[in-house]
């Protein structure tokens, strides 16, 4: 430790400054590391009982549905999180550890002990580290980048397991109590907890980005971002489970519709026909497995990696947007002869998809115009790739 920043240290702890200022770094990390833990808990135990009740009322098909969109997305996380967790040299002893559904505990467990590294222990030179040039906060620098990416890797676990568990969950959810027009307690907390969880783990995907590239994601920043999300997916899927609750399977068609546009849209943005044909087919359906991301909303982290990344997310998310009020009038207005109650649901899913899709846009403009750090296009390293 310099000498400076050594006598700036024993100043301040004398008067009870640096332990105070201790004391207060860090709690916004971790208020974020343990609203994903317990939202991912609570998901998913509501999930379970709630399949429990279709097993004991004898639902079997829901209760196979149920099950499945539980236990699929926990062995695609596990893979991820055993792959992250265990050595990378023993990848099929990682693939047999991602059975179980300890992978992504363990990951939750090395995120608190960088949070403790990060936040509890005494820095080098106290608030002075970025700034020193001594050997020891050197080593902390680079320390605080590992954890860093380590976070971004963990909000990667998280936004899949939300994207592939929570989002059909709260689709098929919804889709039965519309169906059997009943509303259980249960199965309303489920659908909840579900679309917090998921609008939550697209909230740390996008702070973990910002700092993992060196900004700072202020706390006004967290809950404008988490609202707009929010709102996003709500107008976004009720339109879905309004389509499917009119139009049945037919919903799936809308999806993969969908799916493509936005394949043709941002491959549109990357291709150069000057690579070749043959490069160009390559590019075109790499991009169409990275599009399926694009099914509910606009990551940051994926139009990052354009050109005009700015350009290309308001196109993207303006497609959607307006999609979900086509899906939601369309769903309203062509009368179908086995749909009921249409009459209350009408203005419900009207009024929901309309309200979402606007106070999404304007707390998302509120976030992009105040708290966006960084608008120069981002040239990703290895470690974004997941």
């Amino acid at each position: 430790m310099c000498q400076i920043c050594n006598r700036m240290k024993s100043w301040c702890t004398d008067r009870g400054i640096y332990r105070r200022w201790v004391n207060m770094r860090g709690k916004k990390e971790l208020f974020m590391l343990i609203t994903g833990l317990v939202l991912f808990i609570f998901d998913l135990v509501t999930d379970i009982f709630v399949g429990v009740r279709y097993r004991l009322k004898g639902e079997y098909w829901w209760f196979g549905l149920t099950l499945l969109f539980i236990i699929v997305p926990l062995y695609i996380v596990g893979v991820m999180a055993a792959y992250q967790t265990v050595s990378k040299d023993n990848l099929i002893s990682s693939l047999s550890f991602a059975c179980t559904w300890w992978p992504i505990f363990a990951r939750y467990v090395d995120e608190f002990k960088y949070w403790k590294q990060t936040y509890r222990d005494d820095h080098p030179c106290g608030d002075n580290y970025k700034e020193c040039s001594c050997a020891d906060c050197e080593q902390y620098r680079v320390a605080i980048t590992t954890s860093n990416k380590s976070a971004y890797r963990l909000a990667w676990v998280r936004y899949v397991e939300t994207l592939t568990e929570s989002t059909p969950q709260w689709c098929l959810q919804v889709y039965i109590m519309l169906r059997q027009w009943d509303f259980p307690w249960l199965t309303v907390l489920s659908a909840v907890v579900s679309l917090l969880s998921l609008a939550w783990s697209i909230t740390a995907l996008e702070k973990a980005r910002v700092n993992k590239n060196s900004h700072n994601f202020t706390l006004p920043a967290t809950v404008v971002f988490f609202t707009s999300q929010l709102s996003s997916l709500l107008s976004r899927l009720f339109a879905i489970s309004a389509v499917a609750y009119v139009f049945k399977e037919h919903v799936i068609t809308a999806l993969v519709v969908h799916w493509k546009m936005m394949s043709v849209v941002t491959w549109l943005r990357i291709t150069n026909f000057d690579d070749g044909m043959c490069d160009e087919v390559k590019r075109f359906f790499q991009n169409s497995i990275l599009s399926f991301l694009l099914m509910l909303h606009v990551p940051n982290a994926f139009t990052k990696e354009y050109s005009s990344s700015r350009i290309l997310h308001i196109v993207l998310y303006n497609l959607i947007s307006v999609e979900n009020v086509l899906l939601a009038i369309f769903a309203v207005t062509i009368p179908t002869p086995d749909v009921k109650h249409m009459s209350v649901l009408r203005p419900i899913v009207l009024s929901l998809v309309i309200i979402g899709v606007v106070q999404g846009t304007i707390f998302y403009i509120i976030y992009d115009k105040l708290f966006t750090p960084g608008q120069e296009p981002h040239e990703p390293d290895e470690e974004e790739n997941v």
